[in-house]
């Protein structure tokens, strides 16, 4: 469920600004154990500043093609809020078949 079990970065053309964080920069991975979407949002400096998706390898078979489970709680509530704001993002509708009810949002 972590970043640092992902692979294959790829630096994307693609920001947005939050309300608190500055300009976040979404930078699309793999997670290495399936090979899922995983979303990392960077600030200017390369520092990170939150993994918006999170991996759910028994609810894997739930995505389609360009989607991931977006982490929506926690520490992640505000910037998710902005990352769906800003019209990057969009909500499917569909969760997963976990405890978690975790979003699936694919890339507008």
């Amino acid at each position: 469920m972590h970043r640092n079990n992902t692979t294959a970065e790829d630096s994307t053309e693609l920001a947005f600004s939050t309300r608190h964080f500055g300009t976040a920069n979404v930078v699309k991975s793999t997670y290495a154990e399936d090979g899922e979407l995983a979303v990392t949002l960077f600030n200017d400096d390369g520092e990170e500043l939150a993994v918006l998706s999170v991996n759910l390898p028994a609810s894997s078979h739930l995505l389609g093609e360009n989607e991931f489970f977006a982490k929506t709680w926690s520490e992640n509530e505000e910037i998710a809020e902005d990352a769906l704001a800003s019209g990057i993002f969009r909500d499917t509708g569909r969760t997963s078949d976990d405890f978690l009810k975790a979003k699936i949002w694919t890339f507008s």
